[in-house]
């Protein structure tokens, strides 16, 4: 899969090393979004990269705004490896990177600064 927009496909080995996330780049869409978030939204707004677990324990990763509210859902290639950087206490950041059109955003994921 390509990154696209600039941004590495990047997996991992999904254990979360240091060195593998800090290397995470990559772009993926806003999955399921939420429209009374998107709308809101704005080329070069910076979403938070979160943990949801489900009732039944299944861990995905969800982006929020500033309000703290689910834009939607995030499928990187690299899903598993985010998740167990961010149980070790890595930041992401998920910047848009075009004005929303139509319910489609994509985002960049990197490591926080």
């Amino acid at each position: 899969m390509s990154g696209g927009g600039g941004g590495r496909s990047y997996v991992g080995s999904g254990r979360g090393t240091p060195d593998e996330c800090s290397a995470v780049d990559v772009v993926t869409p806003l999955n399921s979004p939420n429209p009374a978030v998107v709308k809101d939204l704005k080329k070069g707004d910076v979403l938070s990269v979160a943990i949801h677990t489900s009732p039944n324990k299944v861990k995905s990763l969800i982006a929020k705004d500033s309000k703290d509210r689910a834009a939607g859902s995030l499928t990187p290639p690299s899903l598993v490896t985010i998740i167990a950087c961010i149980e070790k206490d890595f930041e992401y950041g998920a910047a848009v990177l075009d004005n929303p059109s139509g319910g489609i955003v994509r985002v960049r994921i990197q490591p926080k600064t």
